[in-house]
C-alpha cells in the first residue's frame, strides 16, 4: 500500500467518525459498530480528534447490555467559517460554526451603484479582525459565478468580473447565492432532492438532485428569474418580461403602493402586514399566488422533494403561505406536486451568507478535519486540491 493510500484511508475514516457524531453523541463502541471500524482504529482516531480539539468527552453511560462507555461530542465552536452575502443594496457577514450555529452576524447598507471592488474591500475590513481561526470566507453574489469569475449580475449591472483580484490572509470562495444556499441544505440537513428559492430584489434557484448541485454548462442553471413570462416590463438583464419583474420584492412594494399603500420600504410593509393592514396583506396574497404558480412550473421542471424559500421573502413567508399553497394546489401538474413541501429557511435573510460559510465547513468534513495534511499522492496538500477536484460536495 502506498503512503498516499494510507493517508486517504485515514481521512475517510475520520470523516466517517465526524459524520456519525454530527447526528448526536456516541460512545467509542457505538462508533465502531456504526462505522465498521475496529475498536483499536476508533480509539486511535478518536484520540487524534480529541487532541486536535474537535471532540470532547461527555457523560459516562452504563447501558443495560454491553460495557459502559463515555459519550463523545463534536466540540461546540471548534471550527467555524465566515460567510457573506453581497446583495444588491447591502452586505451580510456572519460566522457559522461546524454545527450550523450562527455565532454572530452584522449587516450594512450601501448604494446599489457601489462597485464590486469597494464592496469587497469593505467586506474584508469588517471580516479580517474577526477571522482568526476561520477556515475561510465564502461570499455569495446574485449572479452567475463560474471558476472565480462573475459572468453576469443583471441587478447590479456587473458583467465578466474577476472575483480573485482581492488578496486576503484567509481563503476566499465566491459562489452564486442560491447555489450556496442549496448546498448548505445538503450539508446541514442532508437534503438530496431540493429546490432552494432565493427571492429578494431578484429571483434565483439552486437545484440539488441526488445530493449534487446542478450547475449547467455555463453555470446559469437555476437563473429562473430570467425565464420569460407573459409580461412586458423591462428587466435589468436588458430583456422584457422576465419573471423576476413580476416576482421580485421591488414589485411587491410597487404593487402595495398601486393599491394605495404608503410603505416606504419592505420593513415598513412587513410591519404593516403583521399589524393586520389590509392593503399590505392584499399585496402579499398577490405575491403568494404568483409564487404558487411559479412553484408549480418549478415542480414540473425539476420535480424536487421539497422547496426551501430563502432571502428576504423568508421573513414574509407566514403572511403569504396560505395564498401560495392554494395557488400551488390549483396549478400543480401531478397530484404529488399539490402537496409539495415548501418551508422558509430557518436562517431567514441570513441564508445566503450561511451558504457561503457552509462551503468551507462542508469541505472540512469531507477532508475528515485534515485541513492542511499532506503530501498526497499527486504532490499537493489537502487544501490545495480540495477546491478543484470533482468528488466534493456540489462538484
Amino acid at each position: 500500500m502506498r503512503k498516499g493510500d494510507t493517508q486517504e484511508i485515514r481521512r475517510l475514516n475520520r470523516r466517517a467518525i465526524l459524520e456519525h457524531l454530527r447526528k448526536g453523541p456516541l460512545t467509542r463502541a457505538e462508533l465502531s459498530r456504526r462505522t465498521g471500524l475496529a475498536k483499536s482504529a476508533i480509539s486511535r482516531l478518536v484520540e487524534e480528534l480529541l487532541q486536535e480539539g474537535l471532540l470532547e468527552e461527555g457523560a459516562f453511560t452504563s447501558p443495560p447490555l454491553g460495557r459502559p462507555g463515555t459519550l463523545l461530542h463534536l466540540r461546540p465552536g471548534a471550527r467555524f467559517a465566515l460567510g457573506a452575502e453581497l446583495g444588491v443594496e447591502g452586505t451580510v457577514l456572519l460566522a457559522l460554526d461546524w454545527r450550523g450555529e450562527v455565532l454572530w452576524a452584522k449587516e450594512w447598507a450601501h448604494p446599489r451603484e457601489t462597485g464590486l471592488e469597494a464592496r469587497l474591500r469593505r467586506l474584508l475590513e469588517e471580516a479580517l479582525p474577526l477571522s482568526e481561526g476561520a477556515l475561510g470566507l465564502g461570499f455569495t453574489l446574485p449572479g452567475v459565478v463560474v471558476s472565480g469569475r462573475l459572468l453576469l449580475a443583471p441587478n447590479l449591472g456587473w458583467k465578466d468580473l474577476d472575483l480573485g483580484l482581492l488578496r486576503a490572509p484567509l481563503p476566499l470562495w465566491p459562489e452564486n447565492d442560491a447555489k450556496a444556499s442549496a448546498l448548505s441544505e445538503v450539508f446541514l440537513h442532508g437534503e438530496t432532492h431540493l429546490a432552494y428559492l432565493v427571492l429578494s430584489t431578484g429571483l434565483g434557484v439552486g437545484v440539488v438532485a441526488e445530493g449534487r448541485l446542478l450547475r449547467g454548462v455555463n453555470g446559469a442553471l437555476g437563473e429562473l428569474g430570467h425565464w420569460l413570462g407573459s409580461g412586458g416590463k423591462p428587466c435589468a438583464c436588458g430583456r422584457r418580461g422576465c419573471l423576476e419583474t413580476e416576482l421580485g420584492l421591488d414589485n411587491l412594494l410597487a404593487h402595495h403602493r398601486a393599491l394605495g399603500g404608503r410603505a416606504e420600504d419592505l420593513e415598513a410593509l412587513l410591519h404593516l402586514a403583521r399589524g393586520g393592514d389590509s392593503l399590505a396583506l392584499r399585496a402579499l396574497a398577490h405575491l403568494g399566488e404568483a409564487l404558487g404558480r411559479f412553484l408549480a412550473n418549478l415542480a414540473v421542471a425539476y420535480d424536487p422533494a421539497r422547496v426551501v424559500v430563502g432571502g428576504k421573502v423568508a421573513e414574509f413567508f407566514p403572511l403569504l403561505e396560505t395564498s401560495l399553497r392554494r395557488s400551488l394546489e390549483t396549478h400543480a401538474f401531478l397530484e404529488a406536486h399539490r402537496r409539495l413541501p415548501v418551508r422558509p429557511s430557518v436562517y431567514g435573510h441570513l441564508a445566503p451568507a450561511v451558504g457561503g460559510a457552509s462551503l468551507f465547513l462542508a469541505r472540512f468534513f469531507e477532508l475528515g478535519g485534515l485541513w492542511a495534511e499532506g503530501p498526497r499522492r499527486n504532490g499537493g496538500r489537502y487544501e490545495e486540491v480540495a477546491f478543484g477536484d470533482r468528488r466534493g460536495l456540489g462538484a
